[in-house]
């Protein structure tokens, strides 16, 4: 066209740019700017500007947006809205609401279902409730309620900023069409709010159903802890044909991480490497991480050895020194983490903080996690949820709770693992009053309590200076009367664990036998340890048939039942006890012990 002496004209420029913004063609779209600029049009066309813009924002130059924003004479719904969607694409959320005032106070343009989309999506991102409720109010009075796009957005934000599941499933019900979009939001939005079963339902009622939404319920189901079900829709997934994508082979993985199954591990490492996915470096993070939930720690080297270093290390260094922490090798994970700072292979960020703070907390490392400490504060980190309760849980079992304790009092926000991570401390250092206070101010302060929060506060009883079982008994009746809980094993272990503490054995083997369920192992144990503290061998021996009735491979119960007779003065049974067991060839994994010198671990076993 150009070598036939034609001028273009501005629906060309709108042509050209708008192909230079699909493949993201920066150059030829400056050197089309800059013949805009020779031939005088860009005064005269807001369907030229709004072009540029359009194309100096999918490519990341905002500056040259606002730049050509301010220049322009006139402006149309369009032109705010690319500079407003930037502004959002840039993080610059304060800036994109200043923006749309201007819109309105200076052209008076009327809002269209863009606008009030892109504002939603700033609100999701800076988790503004309020904004996004006036957002939401506007959208109403402008007569956008029913628009699809709108709709969908107003989904996202009220799953991700604090709405609750009422206004979801109203908005979905009230919604007059819906999409693809649609129905997969909400599958998303029921399962961040942990409703499984409405999430499926959902899924099972769409029209019709692409690889998004069958991801959506994937990984809805994995996030969840239901790995086995997350592998049997991968299977459907499968059979019916549907596309495989990164996300999907991610999310079966993590679902194999979850089961901790070395032989379905093992089936799905050969899928992925038969489908042509295995150097795929998400993929390939995601095998790692796999492999050591599953405890192939071999087959997690040799992914890590191959990493290529032209990818992103960060990510897989991380994985592989909380691989080595999960599978009991804290030494070869503290020397993978000093090697990653010498070397300057790893950044330090949140994760791998919380990730490091877990192993020094697990292993006493009381000087390392103070050095993540002060690069968590230098980083900026300390505001982060997960590195503060990774501090306090650190410093807690490193025997500082002077330190627990000011962290977190110093966090901006506490959710549920803070407090519960501050109980565990205090039943750590037996501080039962204390726990029990902070029990007390978690009640004043509305903080909704979870299933661990019970189990722990029940624990406390059995620490406080003083016999306070009615009060432990009167909890434990409130699970269900007041809190809609179902007492679980973990809960009568503790109630056990309480009541044969203060020497009250027989109504402790008397809630057992009434459990409205077949009760566990560990119920029994809390008695049987009990019975220890007590020298009680009359009631101690029947408890351990009932141990032994439901394990009776478990060399720790055989040890538990020696400890009661040893503990009683009867040293002839317990090594009789012991006798039977290397009969039996059950042997009980020695303990182990370990001390930190320059910058190492030395371990010491104890032989029998």
């Amino acid at each position: 066209m150009r070598d036939s002496g034609i001028e273009p004209n501005e629906f060309t420029f709108v042509a050209i740019l708008t192909a230079c913004i699909r493949i993201l063609d920066l150059q030829l779209g400056l050197q089309v700017h800059a013949m805009i600029i020779k031939l005088g049009v860009l005064e005269d066309s807001v369907f030229v500007s709004n072009a540029l813009m359009g194309l100096y924002g999918k490519c990341g130059c905002f500056l040259f947006v606002l730049k050509l924003f301010d220049e322009m004479l006139h402006r149309d719904i369009a032109s705010w809205n690319t500079v407003i969607s930037c502004m959002v694409s840039e993080f610059m959320y304060d800036k994109a609401f200043e923006l749309f005032r201007d819109m309105q106070r200076n052209d008076g343009l009327r809002v269209d279902h863009f606008t009030v989309s892109t504002l939603l999506t700033a609100c999701t991102g800076s988790a503004s409730i309020m904004k996004g409720k006036e957002v939401h109010a506007h959208a109403i009075k402008v007569g956008l309620e029913a628009n699809l796009s709108v709709n969908n957005a107003l989904i996202g934000f009220y799953t991700n900023c604090g709405g609750g599941v009422k206004d979801v499933t109203a908005l979905f019900e009230r919604m007059p069409i819906r999409d693809m979009i649609t129905w997969t939001e909400v599958i998303t939005a029921y399962m961040d709010f942990g409703l499984v079963e409405l999430a499926v339902e959902v899924f099972d009622k769409m029209p019709e159903r692409n690889s998004f939404s069958y991801n959506a319920l994937l990984t809805g189901l994995c996030r969840n802890g239901q790995g086995s079900r997350t592998l049997e829709l991968f299977i459907k997934m499968v059979e019916e044909g549907v596309d495989l994508t990164e996300f999907t082979l991610t999310s079966v993985l993590s679902a194999c991480g979850l089961l901790m199954d070395r032989k379905i591990s093992e089936q799905i490492h050969g899928f992925i490497l038969k489908i042509g996915f295995g150097s795929n470096a998400c993929i390939e993070a995601a095998l790692l991480d796999m492999c050591t939930k599953c405890g192939k720690m071999a087959d997690a080297e040799k992914i890590f050895r191959r990493w290529s270093f032209d990818q992103d290390t960060s990510v897989i260094w991380t994985s592989m020194i909380c691989g080595y922490a999960r599978n009991g090798q804290p030494d070869e994970a503290i020397s993978l983490f000093n090697i990653s700072q010498s070397e300057g292979t790893m950044v330090v960020d949140e994760v791998a903080s919380t990730s490091v703070l877990g192993l020094c907390g697990n292993i006493g490392y009381h000087n390392m996690g103070k050095q993540i400490h002060c690069h968590a504060l230098k980083s900026g980190f300390l505001s982060d949820l997960m590195v503060g309760n990774a501090l306090l849980t650190m410093y807690s079992k490193c025997w500082n709770m002077d330190d627990a304790i000011k962290i977190f009092n110093n966090m901006p926000t506490h959710n549920t693992v803070s407090w519960n991570g501050l109980l565990a401390g205090h039943l750590f250092h037996r501080q039962g009053d204390e726990a029990l206070a902070l029990w007390s101010k978690m009640k004043k302060i509305g903080t909704k309590p979870d299933n661990v929060t019970f189990v722990l506060t029940i624990s406390a009883y059995r620490h406080t200076n003083f016999n306070l079982v009615d009060d432990c008994r009167s909890l434990f009746s409130s699970l269900k009367s007041v809190y809609d809980i179902e007492p679980s094993s973990d809960h009568y272990a503790s109630l056990v664990g309480v009541l044969g503490y203060w020497g009250l054995l027989e109504e402790a083997e008397e809630i057992i036998n009434t459990m409205p369920f077949e009760p566990h192992a560990s119920v029994w144990r809390a008695l049987l340890d009990s019975c220890r503290i007590h020298s009680n061998t009359t009631v101690g021996k029947r408890v351990a048939k009932r141990i032994l009735a439901l394990e009776p491979k478990d060399p720790s119960t055989y040890i538990l039942v020696s400890n009661l007779y040893s503990a009683s003065g009867r040293w002839h049974c317990s090594e009789m006890v012991r006798e039977n067991m290397r009969d039996m060839g059950f042997r009980k994994l020695p303990g182990r012990s370990w001390i930190i010198f320059q910058n190492k671990i030395h371990f010491f076993l104890r032989k029998r």
